[in-house]
């Protein structure tokens, strides 16, 4: 994937900055299944989100764009680059450190019905969140989940 930044000049702070992002996928073949090839998923891509800005990747099918996100996170490893959360380099946190730094951000994927549990009531699937970073009891996570439903939809 390669991308194209656009900014809006708005000034404000930097909060997000991607720096020359990679990732490649091994190609295993033969008897040993040794690597014979990469597949390069995401190859230099760079960008910068500001405080009050949102960012949303577009492209053709298969270009990528999940493949971003997912590194952003470090839900996969990077073959390269750099991403930097208010300055703090996210592929070098570890631990609860990378936990603390998940909570502020989030990824939203393309096929809900991929990413939603249909076994689980809504509002659990709503509240997962909330409970994985201890946010609240479970009365206070209950009204918050209710509260962003009536609001959301």
């Amino acid at each position: 994937m390669t991308a194209q930044a656009i900014s809006t000049g708005n000034g404000k702070r930097d909060l997000v900055k991607v720096n020359h992002l990679m990732k490649y996928f091994p190609v295993r073949g033969g008897l040993m299944q040794r690597v014979v090839a990469w597949v390069q998923a995401v190859d230099d891509v760079s960008f910068t989100v500001r405080e009050g800005e949102t960012l949303g990747l577009v492209g053709e099918s298969g270009c990528g764009k999940t493949t971003v996100g997912r590194t952003m996170l470090r839900l996969i490893d990077p073959t390269g680059g750099e991403v930097l959360y208010e300055d703090t380099n996210v592929f070098d946190l570890k631990g609860s450190d990378l936990k603390k730094m998940r909570r502020n951000m989030q990824i939203i994927f393309q096929d809900p019905y991929a990413s939603l549990d249909p076994r689980m009531p809504i509002g659990e699937s709503i509240g997962e969140g909330l409970k994985i970073h201890n946010i609240g009891s479970p009365k206070e996570r209950f009204g918050i989940v209710i509260q962003n439903l009536r609001k959301w939809g």
